[in-house]
């Protein structure tokens, strides 16, 4: 990301985080809070925008500058991940690198904490996404 795209990256991030209502503390050093909300996120390879029929809902956990983490039943079946953020029509799209999975249980399912470090931007209007479904 040039140092203009990561200031704008990091402002929207901010707003994002803005409008969420839950507070977590973070011993990462970075502002984390709870953004409990749905986001979608798909299998990414490198720097190529997936196919927007590609992408599928979770339900997120929390967000700061730097990642984000989203629950799931799943583990994910991949390292990096495309990850639609905001809502439409105001969506960014970002690629992530799982850092840390770990197991949590609600009453007698096993779900899946995805703890994700944001690694760059992706542009919709190349590779896959040209072409396809809207996401709403």
């Amino acid at each position: 990301m040039s140092d203009a795209g990561d200031s704008s990256f990091y402002n929207q991030v901010h707003r994002l985080i803005s409008a969420s209502v839950t507070d977590a503390s973070d011993r990462r050093g970075k502002e984390r809070r709870g953004y409990r909300c749905v986001q979608r996120l798909a299998p990414c390879d490198g720097d190529k925008m997936p196919g927007l029929s590609q992408f599928c809902d979770v339900e997120c956990h929390d967000l700061s500058p730097g990642g984000f983490s989203f629950v799931t039943t799943e583990p994910p079946a991949c390292e990096t991940l495309a990850v639609e953020l905001g809502k439409a029509p105001v969506l960014i799209y970002v690629t992530a690198r799982v850092v840390h999975v770990s197991e949590m249980w609600s009453g007698s399912e096993t779900r899946f904490l995805i703890g994700c470090r944001f690694t760059g931007r992706l542009n919709p209007s190349q590779n896959g996404a040209a072409g396809d479904a809207s996401p709403n």
